[in-house]
């Protein structure tokens, strides 16, 4: 739960500084927008708030492309994509994530944070598969340098009735394009 209210508290405070200014809908209007898109693979731990569910890794894949609909004042907001993939101790889990990130900074590293909405399906081979709705907050640092992409992340996932509550690290690694 510790973690949890740090990376919420880490939000709040990226958020709020992007707030401070006015706002820009439709940017993808601008002849000078460009949603420079990027696929990644992704690894890294993930932690199953599951009785009887150590941790272990989890797979996957991220797109990501500039923010279509809105521009903050400062920074830049990036829609991240994510499925990842978890089997462990007779719990699989699949997570399908929209990830919308304020990103900050200069240069080639930036760094993000927000919130996110999810499904979650829990054991999707066998009869006893069951999915759910889930919100999640997180926190990303980011490096581009023309097509190489490299990253770090870290979100809390919370799940509806709260039956696979998890917390996932990862690496990313990919190609801008």
């Amino acid at each position: 739960m510790k973690t949890a209210f740090t990376t919420a508290v880490l939000c709040a405070g990226l958020v709020g500084t992007a707030q401070a200014g006015e706002w820009t809908t439709s940017p993808y209007q601008d002849p000078e927008w460009s949603p420079d898109f990027t696929l990644a693979a992704t690894a890294g731990p993930m932690d199953v708030d599951v009785s009887g569910v150590g941790s272990d890794t989890a797979v996957g894949a991220q797109f990501s492309m500039n923010c279509p609909w809105f521009s903050p004042p400062a920074g830049n907001i990036r829609q991240q994509f994510n499925y990842n993939r978890f089997d462990n101790d007779g719990l699989k889990l699949q997570t399908f994530e929209m990830n919308p990130r304020w990103f900050g900074g200069s240069g080639r590293l930036t760094y993000g944070a927000g919130p996110g909405i999810g499904y979650v399906r829990t054991n999707p081979d066998d009869e006893s598969s069951d999915s759910m709705w889930a919100f999640q907050v997180g926190a990303d640092v980011e490096y581009r340098h023309g097509a190489l992409f490299a990253g770090a992340g870290v979100r809390q996932q919370f799940t509806s009735g709260g039956d696979a509550d998890n917390l996932l690290g990862q690496v990313k690694v990919g190609v801008n394009f």
